[in-house]
């Protein structure tokens, strides 16, 4: 930058700014001070904490240096992050020639660098003031709660990856938050409060020969989902975490065992371990799901009675799966795979029970009649002792069971095959779409399989496990590609 001697520099025409300078240079004179941006921004790791000049320490730099992480854009590596590290290694420390790996460890002022993607609005562009496509902060804190927000940004935004930005998609934090919420309080009406201040005491309140399958079903979830959120959390997968606090609330607490808790709550015999159930659950993951969700996380610690005023929820950790069933173990709650694994065939019979309500435009109704065809003795047994539970699941006035499908098109599930009865009302076409649809999704995964089991490679270095794991996926695929292809035949 160049300004021309003895006149207004304020003036746009008395500035000059090239790399060569201006062709009369005798009548200009050039900028003396400047600072590159990024040439400060590089003193960043060091500047806040004290450090003023080469081989200085401070206080603030023997605590706090390095740190842990830093979070940043992609698209400033070389710019800010390979600056930082080389302001750290060069001016961090006494001067040295060379430097051992434990020096360089210590100099480098971050342990891990996390790459957030970049929101951009709907069309694909940066956010930025000059297009004013950057949407207000503080406005969709008002909307969606600022819980909300942070876990609808945090579950659209996968490690490294751009995101298009929408409202809609942010919705889903709030209406998460929502069904925390109704949760806790349908725990609040269903009965008393017990002692809740630890794990250890609400276990004291469980009867263990009271536990059926459901309980059972929950408790080994709980202890999945706790392994599970904390390690994606430790390796910075925050879509991975968000995604699994969701699946197993929504789905596996709130969906499922809260709606099969309901007529349990009227048995004076289980309703005590029950809502003591309910209560470890909700107690546990509001533990996992306050790093993302802070505020309501800590107003339910308190409404629910996990901790006394000045007891605050950040002092207490969740624990790990071991911890969890160690003390079940510990209170004689001992957890039976086979009834875990009956409860997740039973939700996968009504899933598809629901599929199929759907695809027939019965989805809300409650008069529905379902056929049920098991696939063995097994099945049978399952649906024959739960079935009023599937019938008040499903939205059933009646499931009736048979031996055959008789060529009539259904929904396939693990345990069995269902069919809807529609007095006649099938939509051929329709089906005959569907079932096409799900013909060529089996048809794939046959393919899939069978490539897979053909490779001398895999077969040859493959864990037994996971083999067998093929081979068993590969057998359950073919018979459904078959039944369908059997439906199809029947419909044509």
């Amino acid at each position: 930058v160049w300004y021309r001697k003895g006149a207004d520099r304020n003036d746009p025409a008395n500035r000059h700014v090239s790399v060569d300078g201006p062709s009369d240079s005798a009548n200009w004179e050039q900028e003396v001070d400047v600072l590159d941006t990024w040439a400060s921004s590089w003193l960043w790791c060091l500047a806040p904490l004290g450090w003023q000049k080469p081989g200085e320490t401070t206080p603030e730099l023997r605590h706090w240096y390095p740190t842990a992480a830093l979070a940043t854009g992609p698209d400033i590596i070389f710019l800010w992050v390979a600056r930082m590290i080389i302001a750290g290694l060069e001016l961090h420390g006494p001067e040295r020639k060379t430097l051992t790996d434990d020096e360089i460890r210590q100099r480098i002022p971050f342990h891990r660098v996390f790459f957030n993607g970049i929101i951009r609005d709907a069309q694909g562009r940066k956010m930025s003031k000059s297009l004013g496509n950057s949407p207000e902060p503080l406005d969709l804190i008002a909307k969606f709660g600022a819980d909300g927000l942070r876990f609808g940004l945090l579950s659209m935004a996968p490690k490294g990856q751009d995101i298009l930005f929408s409202e809609d998609r942010v919705q889903l934090g709030r209406n998460f938050c929502n069904k925390l919420w109704n949760a806790s309080r349908f725990r609040q009406m269903s009965g008393p409060a017990g002692d809740n201040s630890s794990v250890a005491v609400i276990l004291k309140r469980i009867n263990p020969s009271t536990l059926d399958a459901d309980d059972q079903a929950i408790l080994a979830r709980l202890a999945e989902t706790t392994d599970a959120a904390t390690r994606a959390l430790e390796a910075h997968e925050f879509t991975e975490y968000t995604q699994a606090l969701y699946s197993f609330f929504w789905g596996d607490f709130c969906d499922w065992y809260v709606e099969v808790s309901k007529s349990r709550l009227t048995d004076v015999q289980a309703k005590d371990s029950c809502l003591a159930v309910q209560d470890l659950v909700l107690r546990q993951f509001l533990l996992l799901f306050h790093p993302v969700a802070p505020f309501i996380t800590e107003e339910l610690w308190h409404l629910l009675g996990y901790g006394p005023e000045g007891d605050f929820i950040q002092s207490h950790n969740p624990g790990s799966a071991s911890d969890l069933l160690g003390a079940f173990k510990k209170h004689g709650i001992e957890l039976n795979p086979q009834a875990i694994q009956s409860i997740a065939s039973l939700r996968a019979l009504v899933a598809g029970l629901r599929l199929l309500k759907a695809n027939a435009n019965q989805g809300s109704r409650k008069d529905s009649i379902v056929t049920f065809i098991p696939k063995n003795a097994a099945g049978r047994a399952l649906a024959e002792a739960n079935k009023d539970k599937i019938q008040k699941l499903g939205g059933l006035a009646e499931l009736r069971f048979a031996d055959n499908t008789q060529g009539r098109p259904g929904e396939i599930t693990e345990v069995g095959t269902l069919l809807i009865e529609v007095s006649g009302n099938v939509d051929a076409g329709a089906e005959r779409v569907r079932l096409t649809k799900e013909l060529e999704k089996f048809e794939k995964a046959v393919a899939a399989g069978e490539s897979k089991l053909t490779n001398e490679t895999f077969v040859s270095k493959a864990p037994p496990a996971i083999l067998e794991g093929a081979r068993k996926q590969l057998a359950e695929s073919k018979a459904k590609r078959d039944e369908i292809v059997r439906m199809l035949a029947a419909l044509n």
